[in-house]
């Protein structure tokens, strides 16, 4: 994708007309809340010392190169330095580099700078910023009960993980036992200070984040089970929740054994009658069975004997949950790792080995088993780190391909299964606002505001991108998608890219009009900031063209005009 279909103007275009330019070229291509003290987490089993990994980029090729030779498929060229690094910035670290950041890199010479982009990437505070982002939306969604669920100490929770570089087993763990308060309470955003000082009970006691996602479904165990073995095993034993399907593995018994061992997990609130924002609670684990109140029958899954997957039972640990947790995250479990390595080629490669990504069953067909087999036992050699499993995938040669499809793409779809290109992505919500923010210097603006300022306003943007542009509540699937007319729409007339597109002296735009050089170095600096490459000179020309062939005292409003369509491009809002 060169992008010269996405930014087509002619002399004397307003908005209007460049809104439907942009709309067809669309439809063709397509800080926080200070809590208090976290508590120690329980002692885990995990003390195993990483041993030496045992793959690294090399031998994925191979084993790829192998399968595109015995299936006859001539893969895309090597994608040029300007795309690499647009897409490894948005991958690691969820939004698009700076204009400094693409131009040393395309002037750095040297033969291993793209493997020192992805170390600096995944050093980078924006990648623990990304991951919680990510996780937040695979954990949480977008249908947290917001009464009990605190999501900035639940946000607060996993930036620690991810900026501390948490073995993924010690995440797991972690948020499958966790125990203690859910937040200090109020609103969002209130100062928690001023909160305590209205409370009467202990103000010292620790907020454990993680809880939060127990939280999010109080009063719903299966559903807990069903995410809990979705998102951590592969496993969709929510199937057989309610009777048992002839044709799959997993058996309404199964099911509720799986549910029975959170069923000695209790809430307890800490604060009485009618709360104004989050609802105070503990999170606690009890040797008693689940006692319903009078006139409910007791579920099938309270009374059924706690058990795994492979039918490890539980019935005699002091402490379900933590035995469950346990059983999951020990290098012998058959889906733990295979699961995350799958949803992490995933996310980086636009598909997984297998689809969807938390579908780890025998009947599902896999692509490259040896090879995730191989990706697996890397991943647990290394102390299940998951910045090794993110390079290793960065350097292949698959994430390294261009977004080139054949030209006669094979009827059965063997080409994009073996990753022979790179799978052009939308940008999620978070994504695509902090690109722009990026881009257009929105982020500095609001920070200009004040924290608590600045916090809100990033919450209401994020919440008006997450209704424009979240398909899957849960945000953990990677379905096909080609962009609606709503979202275009939305694009295009929004306030919020009306806005950032502006010369104002304080804006992205205006500190590129108001910099030294001529006319074709500010159209060069705005491509870097925006698209993360060097315009073409028929792209040049024709923005020229453009801010030339308007009238004097209208040329700023040219320029607003270009820059506005740049931002609503389809290779602006596309990962490629």
């Amino acid at each position: 994708m060169d992008g010269t279909s996405n930014v087509v103007t002619m002399p004397g275009m307003s908005k209007t007309h460049l809104a439907l330019v942009t709309a067809l070229a669309f439809a063709a291509a397509c800080g926080s809340r200070t809590v208090a003290r976290s508590p120690a987490p329980l002692p885990s089993p995990i003390a195993r010392p990483p041993a030496a990994p045992l793959l690294d980029s090399a031998a994925i090729d191979r084993e790829v190169r192998a399968a595109w030779t015995k299936a006859r498929i001539t893969p895309a060229k090597d994608a040029d330095d300007a795309t690499f690094l647009r897409r490894a910035t948005l991958d690691l670290t969820g939004r698009i580099p700076t204009e400094a950041a693409v131009t040393a890199f395309l002037a750095d010479p040297s033969k291993d700078k793209r493997g020192k982009a992805v170390d600096a990437l995944l050093a980078s505070p924006a990648y623990a910023d990304h991951f919680t982002n990510v996780w937040d939306r695979i954990l949480l969604g977008r249908d947290a009960r917001q009464n009990l669920v605190d999501r900035v100490a639940f946000r607060k929770w996993l930036h620690d993980a991810f900026a501390k570089d948490t073995r993924y087993d010690r995440l797991v763990f972690d948020l499958i036992t966790a125990t203690g308060r859910n937040s200090v309470g109020g609103r969002p955003g209130r100062d928690p200070a001023a909160h305590r000082a209205e409370v009467d009970d202990d103000d010292d006691a620790p907020i454990h984040g993680a809880v939060n996602w127990f939280l999010k479904y109080q009063g719903n165990l299966p559903d807990l089970a069903g995410a809990t073995s979705r998102v951590f095993l592969g496993v969709q034993i929510q199937c057989a929740e309610c009777h048992d399907h002839k044709t799959e593995a997993w058996k309404t018994a199964d099911f509720q054994s799986f549910t029975a061992c959170f069923a000695r997990t209790r809430v307890e609130r800490i604060e009485k009658g009618k709360v104004t924002g989050v609802r105070r609670v503990e999170v606690k684990d009890t040797s008693r069975p689940l006692r319903p109140p009078k006139r409910m029958d007791v579920p099938d899954w309270a009374s059924a004997p706690p058990r795994a997957l492979d039918g490890t039972d539980f019935s005699q640990s002091p402490n379900r949950r933590r035995a469950l947790a346990e059983w999951m995250i020990a290098p012998k479990n058959p889906w733990f790792a295979r699961e995350i390595v799958n949803r992490t080629w995933a996310q980086m490669l636009g598909r997984g080995f297998f689809e969807p990504v938390d579908d780890l069953r025998a009947s599902n067909p896999t692509t490259l088993p040896d090879l995730l087999a191989r990706l697996e036992r890397d991943f647990v050699a290394s102390g299940y780190d998951l910045k090794h499993l993110l390079r290793v995938i960065a350097l292949s040669e698959a994430y390294q391909r261009a977004a080139e499809a054949p030209a006669a793409p094979r009827e059965d779809g063997l080409d994009e299964e073996l990753w022979s290109h790179f799978q052009i992505t939308r940008m999620g919500a978070d994504e695509l606002l902090d690109s722009l923010a990026s881009a257009t210097r929105l982020g500095e603006r609001l920070d200009r505001l004040g924290e608590a300022e600045a916090e809100r306003g990033r919450f209401a943007l994020r919440r008006q991108f997450a209704f424009a542009f979240d398909v899957d509540e849960d945000g953990d699937h990677h379905d096909e998608f080609d962009g609606t007319v709503s979202q275009a729409l939305w694009l295009m007339n929004g306030q919020l890219v009306n806005r950032a597109s502006s010369a104002l002296p304080a804006s992205a735009l205006g500190e590129i009009l108001a910099s030294p050089g001529d006319d074709a170095s500010k159209v060069r600096s705005m491509y870097l900031r925006t698209l993360s490459r060097e315009p073409s000179a028929g792209e040049t020309a024709r923005v020229l063209a453009v801010v030339h062939g308007a009238r004097p005292g209208d040329r700023r409003a040219a320029w607003e005009d270009v820059f506005w369509a740049i931002l609503d491009s389809s290779e602006f809002l596309f990962n490629h």
